[in-house]
This record gives structure tokens, sequence and C-alpha cells, in this order.
């Protein structure tokens, strides 16, 4: 029969082989009077606690959705599974609309229908869907999958790290529920933590979960106090030390809060920027994955839509500088539709046109706006 040993922690006698063996320099070895278990259950337990060394630079927020961007569901019949739901246009994607909830609805020539998705193994709901991305210098639409729960957080809720917070906690662990304000993004290390002290208490309270957010232990490597100083108009900070500031993007930042805050632009009076891009950190990672090729480009809130008054990931575009001496404006038809778009009433069509060097070039008829305004934008790239 093996020798055993009594843990001092749990108190229960176990095999001597579960209790680590010591062997110093200067003395005999020795076997720990904790088990291999006790001291790993207690590895974690300091890993997963809060510190008292907190920075409360995080608060929870939600995004306002331009009434432009929601879907008038009474008029395609559509019914509501709570008074509060509502359909936002996502920029990136084909025809499609999500829902604070989670629902999506896809756009099929006229008709708006609820799209069923699926589950994974992991119990997540998703959806097979087209996103429009740039190869070989072309965006195209291509067949994708959507995870309801980000593509909610990322529509609804604000992220104040998009670089590092990748991950999405569902309150109470319940991955069913989409709702967006059960949605939290954090970075690994705080969804760690988040998750192991549910485990052990019960509770993942929005309370707890912002003393983890902002608890310097459970930070990013790439984040510091000094990163998070108002240094533009008051409002816009770096956010990361990862984020390049002698790059353009950094300039393109730092002119948009000008325009919006300084009070020197009349012509931007009432413009505002989201919270998400007071952080310049998360602007450079949107403006980096919307810059194509080498050629000069701006910063645009109208294209998308006309009278827009708010810089944001959803209501904005990049658009080479040459841009405003190719569309052909048409303000009069255009209505509420992207630059370069009108509709034909009396072909029931929408069509797309650009000028240049004072001639107008009609780019051809579509069943949908998206469609032409596609179009417009790929005649920009040539």
């Amino acid at each position: 029969m093996s020798e055993s040993q009594i843990c001092q922690k749990c108190g229960i006698p176990r095999p001597i082989e579960q209790f680590q063996l010591m062997k110093p320099k200067d003395s005999k070895p020795y076997r720990l009077k904790t088990c291999n278990k006790c001291r790993h259950a207690r590895k974690v337990e300091l890993k997963n606690k809060l510190s008292d060394d907190t920075e409360i630079l995080t608060k929870r927020q939600y995004k306002t959705i331009s009434p432009k961007r929601i879907l008038d569901v009474q008029r395609h019949g559509i019914d509501l599974i709570e008074e509060d739901e509502v359909f936002a246009k996502m920029s990136e994607y084909k025809d499609l609309w999500i829902s604070n909830y989670g629902r999506a609805v896809k756009r099929n020539r006229n008709n708006y229908n609820l799209l069923k998705g699926k589950i994974d193994k992991c119990g997540h709901l998703f959806y097979q869907v087209k996103k429009e991305i740039c190869r070989n210098g072309e965006w195209t639409y291509y067949k994708t999958t959507l995870a309801a729960d980000h593509a909610v957080m990322n529509e609804f809720v604000v992220n104040p790290d998009i670089r590092n917070n990748v991950k999405c906690w569902h309150l109470g662990g319940d991955i069913s529920d989409n709702y967006y304000k059960h949605l939290y993004p954090l970075n690994p290390n705080q969804n760690r933590v988040v998750r192991a002290n549910l485990s052990k208490t019960g509770d993942d309270s929005e309370e707890f979960i912002l003393k983890v957010m902002n608890d310097v232990l459970f930070k990013p490597d790439d984040w510091g106090k000094c990163y998070y100083d108002l240094r533009i108009c008051g409002v816009g900070y770096v956010g990361s030390t990862s984020a390049n500031i002698h790059s353009i993007a950094y300039q393109k930042w730092k002119d948009m809060l000008y325009r919006c805050y300084s009070g020197r632009y009349k012509d931007y009076e009432g413009c505002t920027v989201c919270e998400e891009w007071h952080s310049y950190s998360n602007f450079e990672i949107w403006f980096n994955s919307h810059l194509q090729g080498n050629d000069s480009v701006e910063l645009d809130k109208d294209i998308l839509y006309k009278g827009n008054k708010v810089y944001s990931a959803e209501t904005c575009c990049l658009v080479p500088h040459y841009v405003n001496t190719l569309f052909l404006a048409c303000n009069s038809n255009r209505g509420d539709l992207p630059i370069g778009v009108w509709y034909d009433k009396e072909k029931s069509r929408y069509r797309a046109n650009m000028s240049c060097d004072g001639e107008s070039q009609k780019l051809g008829s579509f069943k949908t706006a998206e469609e032409a305004f596609k179009k417009f934008k790929d005649c920009l790239t040539f």
C-alpha cells in the first residue's frame, strides 16, 4: 500500500505523490503539506481576485441609433417581441438589419423577412449572410457567418476598447440571451475572471463586471492611464500604446474632432463624434480596415445618410479625395438616398450617376439603393 499524507488545507488523506516534492540545495527533500489540487485552486483564486488598484475609466454606455438606420417594421409586417425592439441597418452587410434582441431581417427585392438562423455546437445563434469585403482592390459581397451576439454588441453597445475587447459576455452566462443590455464587451482576461466568479459565487452583476473592467490587474498589456488623457478638444484620447499617432489615420481623427468640438467651423455646428471614436485606438482600427490603396481619402459622414450629423462607424465611409468633382449631387432627386443615387419613379428603379469633367455619366439602374451605391463606389476606385 502506497504512503499517504493528510492535506492541511482540505483535510483529505491523499497519496504522497499528490504532494509536491521540494529539493532544496542545502537540506533534505521534503513534501509540501498542501496537496497539488488545493494549491492549484489557490492559484486560480489569486489569479481571479480583484485588486484595490482600479481606475474608473470605463462606464456602461449604449449607442444612439440614427432614425435613418431603423427599419419601419410596421410597414413591412414584422411583429416585435418586445416594445423596445428595434432593427438597425448594418452598413457592411447586404440588405441586413439586426435587432437589439439578436433577430435579423433580410431584404429580398421588396420583401423583408426574418432570418431563421442556426445554433452552433456551443449554443450560439448565427446567420449566413453576405458581407462587403475588399479583395484585389474591389469591393464585393461574400457569404459569411454572422454571430448574433457580436452583431448586437457591435451595433448597440459602446465598446471602449475594440482592439482588445473581443469577447462577448452574456449576463448570467446565458448564451441564448442576445438582448443588448445583457451583453458586455470584455478582453480575454476580464472574460475569464467574470466566468470564474459566476461559477464560484453566482455573481456576474453589472457592478461586478465594471469593477473587473476597471481593475488594472485585468487591463490589456497596451493599457496605460496616460493614454486616457483628453488631449483633443477635451474629448479625444489615444486609448492604447499600440495606436500609431504618426499616421494619416491620426490626422483624420484629429481633424474630425476639431470640426465638431473646436467651435471654429460653423458648417459643423451640431455635429458630434460617437463615444467609441473619442478613442483614437478605436477609430484607427476602423480607418485601417476600410483604407484601400494609396490614394488620398476623405472621411465622409453625409454620403451614406443625407443630413447625418454624427461621425461613427455605422454612418461614415472613406472616399477618394477627388470624389467631390466626380459625383452628380442631384439633390432634388436624391432625397435621403446615398450620394450618386436617385430614384426613377417612372421606371421604379434606382439609378447611379456620376459627373466627370462636367459631363454626366449614367452608371446603370438597379433594384435597390444599395446596389446602385455600390456601383457608384466601384467607379470611384479606377
